[in-house]
């Protein structure tokens, strides 16, 4: 864990926080929960490259899918926007809020892995900055879908 700022687990929560929809979807937790993740891939992309992002979040999906069994109704597709696919679909079949969670862990997980890579800090800050370029460029349409990048 960092020296500074807030845990992992806050700072993933805060993530898909910042995603939050108005709706009320019966899957509107869950796709809050794919926002962030595909935000997170998006930013971390830039940094690691679409290949060593996607191979920290299939070994962090691997390693969340036993507690979470949730994760594997999702498939997760480098280059592809939306990188996680089957959110809702999920969320449908295992529970809207056994998805967020699941998506959730896998989150913590990347994060956890990326640190170990980089170091702590300097994983939360990629995140940190995550959450603040979704919040500039990908705001939530009342329909849940993000508008494109510049």
């Amino acid at each position: 864990m960092a020296t500074h700022g807030a845990p992992i687990p806050q700072l993933i929560r805060r993530t898909i926080d910042s995603r939050r929809t108005t709706s009320d979807a019966d899957t509107a937790e869950a796709s809050s929960a794919g926002f962030a993740a595909d935000d997170v891939y998006r930013s971390l992309s830039r940094w690691l490259g679409a290949d060593g992002c996607h191979a920290l979040f299939s070994r962090a999906r691997t390693d969340a899918l036993e507690s979470h069994p949730s994760l594997g109704a999702l498939t997760l597709r480098p280059g592809v926007s939306p990188y996680l696919a089957g959110v809702e679909e999920g969320a449908l079949k295992h529970s809207d809020t056994a998805m967020a969670q699941a998506i959730e862990s896998m989150l913590v997980g990347t994060t956890d892995l990326l640190g170990r890579l980089v170091g702590s800090d300097m994983a939360r800050n990629l995140i940190e900055r995550s959450v603040s370029h979704s919040q500039q460029v990908g705001v939530a349409s009342p329909k849940g879908a993000r508008k494109s990048e510049p």
